[in-house]
């Protein structure tokens, strides 16, 4: 059975990361997204255990556990006598789920925004094709149902990202692939990311809505060549909604028709 992309949505975005009850995870968080925000950017040493035992008000032990935690993620690398060291973005695991909640969409590098988009261009048209070919009536209600939601935000940015995000998970689980279904628990807070970056600066919401009318008529027509080019259209109009927001993050291309 598909899985209902609502509860996808939330265990991608909240279940998957690290606790952050306790002092413990507080921790782990607070300087995760400092890291990450670039408050403490690469290169830097991270203060003694002592000094963050003392303002965090935590043990050396939970400091030591919390930084185990940010180099398991990638972010730093604990050295005997020079400290702990935040290593290069390069380094970092940034399908983590905590990693992707660190990010502000306002700070995204243009290349990350890009990577964003052309991840979503090698995954959503053959997802959307697949749809077509193997959705159950159950899938397809769950795409109509995110559509009007969608439709029902109107200019809400809010209420339409959040359906947003719903559809294009209703898609992955309609496709009836495991694989895709697996990745949704990642996809699902980087296509937050993607949306509240780009943020629709020059389209209006209802043009987009008849976007994605398009490749849910596909779906439920069973037209899988319609499906993939409506949702070509979209991964094509989010490229150059990025463009026109980061002009640095260009893509070279466009997905072919």
């Amino acid at each position: 059975m598909a899985q209902d992309p609502k509860k996808v949505e939330d265990r991608g975005m909240k279940k998957n990361g690290y606790p952050s009850a306790g002092l413990h995870g507080r921790v782990v968080h607070d300087i995760g997204a400092r890291i990450v925000s670039g408050q403490i950017p690469p290169g830097d040493t991270l203060p003694s255990e002592g000094e963050l035992a003392e303002t965090y008000g935590a043990s050396r032990s939970a400091i030591r556990e919390a930084v185990k935690v940010l180099a398991a993620k990638g972010l730093v690398e604990p050295r005997r006598r020079s400290g702990t060291r935040v290593k290069p973005r390069e380094a970092w695991n940034l399908l983590d789920p905590d990693i992707l909640g660190w990010h502000s969409p306002e700070a995204l590098i243009p290349s990350f925004r890009r990577d964003l988009v052309e991840l979503r261009w090698a995954i959503e048209p053959a997802a959307a094709e697949l749809a077509a070919r193997r959705s159950q009536p159950e899938d397809r209600a769950l795409i109509q149902e995110a559509l009007d939601e969608m439709e029902k935000a109107g200019e809400d940015p809010r209420a339409f990202y959040s359906a947003d995000v719903r559809f294009h998970l209703a898609v992955f689980a309609a496709s009836r692939n495991a694989l895709i279904e697996r990745l949704s628990t990642i996809l699902g807070p980087l296509l937050t990311m993607s949306f509240q970056a780009q943020a629709r600066r020059n389209r209006a919401f209802p043009l987009a809505v008849g976007d994605h009318r398009a490749v849910y008529e596909g779906i439920a027509a069973g037209d899988a060549r319609a499906a993939r080019k409506a949702m070509q259209f979209i991964m094509n109009q989010s490229a150059r909604e990025l463009e026109a927001a980061s002009p640095e993050a260009a893509i070279a291309a466009d997905v072919p028709a």
